[in-house]
Order: structure tokens, then sequence, then C-alpha cells
């Protein structure tokens, strides 16, 4: 649901011994959790610290309730959101919770949100408003946290704000506005940051370690190939003339070895009401919201196969509604629609590295019919 956005969490924790590296769960205590719900939306380390501030019960509960569609919410064709609750006190309670996290966030987005909300709110309790004498909130993220203002202030700042002593990254970002330009903003502030990995990402101090790091790469696995500045900056007009006639037999001659075979990828359209298409009007194939779950299957697809069979009998009832929303799905993942067929179609995006290498197989220099 995050897409373009990395899936991210955050969990916040205060540790009530000296060394917050003992391993002594006993006197840990969780303040808050969250996790990143959609682009646009604040990170997960806001949603934990709403949580961790006293503002909500439910860091994760929060994030939840302003997902628009997928698993709590059902989108109709009006475009407004009904909740799925199991009578009408869930439903009244999720949309109370989901109005209340809303307020929340506008004021978080607003003009000195941040320390309005947060302001040295996890030194003190949250009750009593004494201070915290010798404790340490170590806040533990997938991600580096972000250290520039777009659609929200930044995570690294919040952090600071509210008074968090330490910070263990899952996975540096490699994102050029962040870049570890996260790390360094807590570091000057005086927070103790830990990279799982180390700064290199590669040395780990032992095999639990390994395996956290290795847990929170393949999260953001196709995140960092979108973001990445080694990634082939090629939009979907240069990709379009690239490729010839001749590649494009070729893509359509692998996927049909694909298919006989039943190795073909395929991403198919959610099931929702067939549109409402004919043959005079189709502005609504050019209106029509793509879901973002959708979306992001058939760009992680992309990256690991290059060649991808969207079907759309779902959503169109002809080949003409099939191209148009094939031409916007591919739009936005800078692919390349290389067939339409009834109700089907054929994608291509060069992966990185690239796997298949068109030059080549044109060329004569590789035989189709032996392609993985």
């Amino acid at each position: 649901n995050t897409f373009p956005n990395p899936a991210v969490g955050c969990l916040l924790v205060r540790h009530t011994h000296t060394n917050p590296d003992e391993n002594d769960d006993d006197k840990d205590t969780v303040l808050g959790s969250g996790f990143h719900p959609k682009a646009g939306m604040p990170h997960a380390e806001i949603f934990a610290l709403l949580q961790a501030c006293g503002y909500v019960h439910d860091g994760v509960a929060a994030a939840r309730s302003v997902m628009r569609q997928d698993e709590d919410y059902n989108s109709n064709n009006d475009g407004k959101d009904e909740p799925l609750g199991k009578n009408n006190d869930d439903e009244d309670e999720t949309r109370e919770m989901r109005r209340k996290v809303r307020e929340l966030l506008d004021g978080y987005k607003s003009g000195g949100g941040a320390s309005t909300l947060f302001a040295n709110r996890l030194s003190k309790d949250i009750v009593s408003g004494h201070q915290h004498d010798g404790n340490v909130v170590t806040a533990y993220v997938t991600l580096e946290p972000c250290c520039h203002y777009g659609q929200t202030p930044p995570c690294a700042l919040s952090l600071v704000t509210a008074g968090v002593n330490r910070v263990v990254v899952g996975y540096r970002d490699p994102n050029p506005r962040v870049d570890g330009g996260g790390i360094q903003l807590l570091r000057d502030a005086g927070v103790d940051v830990h990279i799982i990995g180390g700064e290199s990402g590669e040395k780990f101090s032992s095999k639990e370690e390994r395996q956290v790091g290795k847990m929170c790469a393949d999260l953001v696995k196709y995140f960092v190939k979108r973001i990445s500045p080694n990634r082939s900056a090629v939009g979907k007009s240069d990709l379009d003339e690239s490729i010839s006639g001749a590649k494009r037999r070729a893509l359509r001659q692998i996927a049909g070895r694909k298919k006989t075979e039943g190795t073909m990828p395929e991403v198919e359209w959610p099931r929702e009401k067939q549109s409402n298409e004919n043959d005079n009007d189709m502005d609504h194939l050019n209106n029509l919201q793509i879901p973002t779950r959708f979306l992001e299957s058939v760009d992680n697809a992309l990256w690991d196969h290059e060649l991808v069979l969207l079907r759309l009998n779902n959503v169109v009832k002809k080949k003409k509604g099939a191209k148009i929303l094939g031409e916007r799905v591919a739009e936005a993942i800078n692919g390349h629609v290389a067939q339409v067929l009834g109700h089907t179609v054929l994608v291509y995006r060069p992966g990185l590295p690239v796997v298949l290498d068109l030059d080549d197989i044109v060329a004569g220099g590789v035989d189709v019919g032996g392609i993985e």
C-alpha cells in the first residue's frame, strides 16, 4: 500500500537500565509502535510518537485508520470510504479514531506542528509530568529517518524534538534526499545512532544482527532499486522510443514461450465491479484510480522478471479499454506496453541489472528459446 514509498515500521522503547544494549526485557517498556500507511501520509516514526506521547492508544491502529482501502476500508464508486466493521459500534469507533488521527496529522503538518505535539514529551512521564532521569528511549526503525521537508516534516527532527536518545537503523536510505542526512541530523543533536551492519551495511556484530539486517534489506529492496542513483534514469517515453518492432517481436516470443511453459509472471487487477465502458465513452478509464497494491505488485514483478502479463478482465470489457488502462499502468511504473491481447497487457521494463539484453537477442546473439 505504500508504493512508491517503502514499507517501514518503528518501535519506541524506554530502557530503565543503564546500558540499553543489556538483554533485560523486564526493564524495557514499549512506548509506541507504528508503520507508514501510504504515500503522502507521515512516516512510521510519527505514528509511534503519537502513541508514545499519549495522543492515541495504538500507533499501528492509528496508521490503519488513515488507509483509504484494502484491509479496513472498501472504496465505493463515489470515492468515499466505508469502514468494514462487524457492527455499528465498531464502525463508529473506527470513524472516531480516523477523525482524531487526521486532526493530529493536520496539526503535525502545520508550521511548528512537530514541536507543538512532541517537544520533550518522552523526557517526562505523560501522567505525572515528572522528568525521567537516567532512562534511555530508543527508536528502532526499518529505514533511516528522513531529514527533508516534503509533504510532512522530517522524521529525524521529530525524534530529536520528542527526546529520543538513541536510534537503531535497520537500513541506510539511499534516497539522494536522505543518504545519511537523517543519521547526521540525529548525531548532530547528540542522539546515539547505531546502524545495523555498520556504515557499510556489511559489518554485523552477531548472527542475530545479520538476520535483522537481511530482514530490513528484504523489506525495502524494491524501493532501493526504484530510488538508487545508479538506476538507469529512463522514462517511459525514452523506453518506448528504444523498443523497435524487432525488439517488440522478441518480447512477444519470450512471453509466448513462458505462457506455454506456465512460467509467465502475471498480475491480476483486483476483483471488483466491471467498468461501464462503451465504444463511445472511455473517459472513465483515464480517470479510474489505479489501486496502489496493484501498482506495487506490478512494479515488484518487473524488477524480478522484466516481463509481466497484466490481466485486466476484472475491470475492462474490451481490448480498447485494456490498451488505455495498460498504458496508464505502464506510465506509472516507467514500463513499455509490448502487446495487448483481449483483456491482457504485456508490459516490459529493464531490470537492475538488465536480464533480457534485447540488442543481443535481436542481433541473433541469444536464443530466445533459451531465455530464462
